[in-house]
Formats: structure tokens, sequence, C-alpha cells
């Protein structure tokens, strides 16, 4: 079948856009087949899932560290496939977002701090502790997201509104892929 000249266009945006999707999905199985999320209960994953949360506390460091590279090893990438930029938009996006990355991760380092916090009083969690581990939580996503708004404004004067606009959605599903990840493998208060 012939596509006439505007079925064209629009056929390669799809194609485009399925890429991205398609992109983000792997990035997605990948990640949470390693958290165990996929895994069925009794299934050898949920069980290796289960084990690995347990061995976690001893060696937190070293888990947290896997847990945090698993997919920003490939971040950019993904934000670069994503995004299509051309070479003059591109030596202005990456110095911006590289800023952003740093910040971001000062936040992370943050976050990792907490859930250390959090495994040191695992099973001695008082009222007074929870408390304080949540409001800290819940302060760190108000700084991820203020972080988030401002590189927005940023970015927009760099590489327009509908290139940010997909940095934000690849960005927000990247972040709830790690997010995601982390939540699997910490276990609830007792």
């Amino acid at each position: 079948m012939k596509m006439n000249d505007e079925e064209e266009p629009v056929i390669r945006s799809l194609r485009s856009g399925a890429r991205r999707r398609c992109i983000l999905t792997v990035a997605f199985i990948s990640t949470a087949a390693c958290a165990g999320v996929l895994a069925a209960p009794g299934h050898a994953g949920a069980q290796q899932a289960a084990a690995a949360q347990q061995a976690a506390p001893a060696n937190l460091d070293d888990y947290m560290k896997l847990a945090r590279t698993g997919i920003q090893q490939d971040k950019a990438q993904i934000i670069g496939e994503a995004l299509e930029l051309d070479a003059t938009q591109a030596a202005a996006f990456w110095p911006v977002y590289k800023k952003y990355e740093t910040e971001l991760a000062a936040i992370g380092d943050q976050r990792f701090a907490g859930i250390k916090d959090y495994a040191a009083h695992y099973g001695s969690l008082t009222d007074a502790k929870a408390t304080e581990l949540t409001d800290t939580a819940l302060g760190l996503e108000e700084q991820r997201l203020t972080l988030i708004k401002r590189y927005v404004g940023e970015l927009r004067k760099v590489v327009g509104p509908v290139k940010v606009g997909r940095w934000y959605q690849t960005e927000m599903a990247l972040n709830k892929i790690v997010d995601l990840r982390l939540a699997a493998e910490i276990p609830l208060a007792k």
C-alpha cells in the first residue's frame, strides 16, 4: 500500500513514538524482573526476591549501589533516544541535564541515607522514628518534584516545550521504575 505525502510523516512519527515506548517498556520489564516484581508467589523468582530482601540489610551499601545503578547505566541513552536531539539541541541540552542529574543524585543520596536509617531501626521501629522517616521521605519527594519543575523551565529555554514534554515523560517513567524497584526490595515496617 502506497502512502500519500500527508500520511508518511504521521506514520514515521507513530513509529518513532512506538520505538520510544518500546525502549521504556524494555527498561521497565528488565528492571522489574531483576527486582522480582513480576514473579508469581511461590515461584522461584519470588523466593529469590524474598531471599534478596532478607539479605539486603547485611550488605545494604553494596545492594543500594546496585539498585541505583541498574537503570542509571542506560538512562542517558534512553533519554537521548526519546528526545531525538539534533547536534545543536544536544549541545544545549546535555550540560543542563548533567546539572539536573547531579542535583537529583544529591536527593538520591539523602534517600539512601533514609533507607539505611530505616534498615538500622527495622526491628525496633518506634512511633517517633516512623514519623521521622515518613516525614523525611515525603520531604525528599517534594524536593525531587521541585527540582524537576525547575529543570522543566530551564530545559524549555534550550530545547523547547515539545522536547521537554518528551524528557518529562521519559524522566518520570525512569524515576518510577527505580522507585518500584526499591519499593519491591524494602520490607514493610513492623
